[in-house]
Parts: structure tokens; C-alpha cells; sequence
């Protein structure tokens, strides 16, 4: 939070957060209300969407390292996607699984505190299924290139329910997380990401740990011409027929005596 501060001009939307860890938006909240001193760090809940504030770097000109935040070794290389270069992830890869991998160890404590505090008559009640649902419905909503986007439009697109969807959507919404209010059209209700948001498949993927397979190209399959020219020719199956008695021949294997038909 603190780097996408100085990359932001003091001002960091925790759905801007929520893009870079592999954990559910209220699970964000929570930590970070723990640094909100409301003097060096300000939780701003009043804007359109729920902001933490660092008054001291606002319109301050600030230089940001090129490092990854956590361990300090150098950031990942911006990925691309059609050829054209995308947002780089800010956490490197070994630290954004370390981080999956302790809060599934983590989770099984933590669990009935969060269960009661974050969950309660809510039917996602396991934290890492929620992120992984919040995450997809980001993902999903960035895709669609629009300001506003309705529940239906995401469900097109999700392997959840449309309800279920609604929900959480609803759900984020009544946090700030993200903004709700009717379409132009005022016949349904739409929702909207913060602007500026974005959010690569290349990000998306290391949620669903498939975070090297989608940059790396098909492998080619080469066949050697001389080896298929070599190949012997398959064998003919056997073939057993089975022929009426009267066309079989007598024991020892001769063939009847002709028939006298008598006089032509």
C-alpha cells in the first residue's frame, strides 16, 4: 500500500490494492485499517470509493524504485498480451506465491474469526474461495472495457451463478468498494470499477496458478520424414471364416468324391 501510495500521488483505492494480493477485498481492509493512524495514514470512507490517504505525499514529487516491495530484488518485466505491453504485476512471482501458500496455512486458524466478523449470514465462507470470486468479477468487469456493467454481463462471462454474483457484487458496493447506481437507460442497476483500473490476464492468471503458461508459445510438434518413411507396413489382421458343414471337406483333409448325376 505504501509503494502504490508513492506511485499514486498519496491516494491508494483499495480496489487498487486488492489487484495486487491474492486475498479478498475485506481481508485488505483489515490490515489496512491497522496502519490508518488517521494522521500519516487516513481511511477515507466518505468518497466514491473507499481510499486509504497518506496526506504527506500528496503533490509531492516522489521517486519509486524498481523493485519488488516485499523482498527488494528487481520487479518482473512488463508482460505482454497480443504483443503489446500490459501492467507489470508489482509483487515478483516468488513472493506473490509465498504469500498464497501462508495464507492457506494461516486460514484454517483464522477461519471462525472470520467467519463470524466478515461472513456472517453471507454464503461464501471460505476466505479463499471469496477472493478467488472477488478476483474473477474484476477480472471479468476490466475485460469488458466499460464504464458501467451489470451483473447479467459478468454472469455471461462466469462460472457462477448470476445470484451469487449479485450478491457480492452488491456486497462490495455497500462498502465502496466499487460504485453502484443506474444505467443512462434507468431501467437497472450498474456497476463501476475505480477509474484507472487495470487488470492483465498475465496478473489474473497467478491467482489461478497457471501464472507461466500463458505467455510461453505452444510447443511445435516436428515429424521426421525418414522415420515415417522407414515404418514398416502394418500387418494384415487375421481374417477366420467360418464355413456351412456341407461345404467342409471329410476327415483328412480331401475333398468328397463328384456326385453322379447320371445321364446328360
Amino acid at each position: 500500500m505504501f509503494r502504490l501510495a508513492l506511485m499514486n500521488k498519496g491516494e491508494v483505492p483499495i480496489a487498487r490494492l486488492f489487484l495486487e494480493l491474492p486475498f479478498s477485498l475485506e481481508e485488505i481492509e483489515e490490515n489496512g485499517d491497522k496502519v490508518a493512524d488517521g494522521t500519516a495514514v487516513v481511511k477515507n470512507e466518505w468518497a466514491e470509493f473507499l481510499t486509504y490517504e497518506f496526506p504527506e505525499l500528496v503533490n509531492v514529487p516522489t521517486s519509486v524504485f524498481d523493485t519488488c516491495p516485499t523482498c527488494g530484488e528487481d520487479s518482473p518485466p512488463a508482460p505482454t498480451e497480443g504483443g503489446v505491453q500490459v501492467r507489470p504485476p508489482l509483487l515478483c512471482d516468488s513472493c506473490y506465491r509465498h504469500l498464497k501458500l501462508k495464507r492457506k496455512h494461516n486460514d484454517e486458524g483464522r477461519l471462525e474469526r472470520l467467519k463470524e466478523w466478515f461472513f456472517k449470514n453471507q454464503e461464501e465462507s471460505d476466505p479463499i474461495e471469496l477472493a478467488e470470486l472477488e478476483h474473477e468479477i474484476f477480472y471479468l468487469a476490466a475485460r469488458l472495457g466499460s464504464g458501467q456493467f451489470t451483473h447479467t454481463a459478468i454472469a455471461a462471462q462466469s462460472r457462477h451463478a448470476s445470484g451469487k454474483l449479485k450478491q457480492r457484487l452488491d456486497r462490495m458496493a455497500g462498502r465502496r468498494y466499487i460504485h453502484v447506481g443506474l444505467l443512462p437507460s434507468g431501467d437497472t442497476v450498474g456497476y463501476r470499477l475505480p477509474p484507472g483500473l487495470s487488470y492483465p490476464r498475465s496478473c489474473y492468471s497467478r491467482l489461478r496458478g497457471d501464472g507461466g503458461l500463458l505467455n510461453q508459445p505452444k510447443p511445435k510438434i516436428q515429424v521426421n520424414e525418414q522415420s515415417v518413411r522407414a515404418a514398416p507396413a502394418p500387418r494384415p489382421g487375421l481374417k477366420i471364416v467360418i464355413k456351412d458343414r456341407r461345404q467342409r471337406p471329410p476327415t483328412g483333409g480331401l475333398p468328397p468324391p463328384p456326385r453322379d448325376l447320371g445321364p446328360v
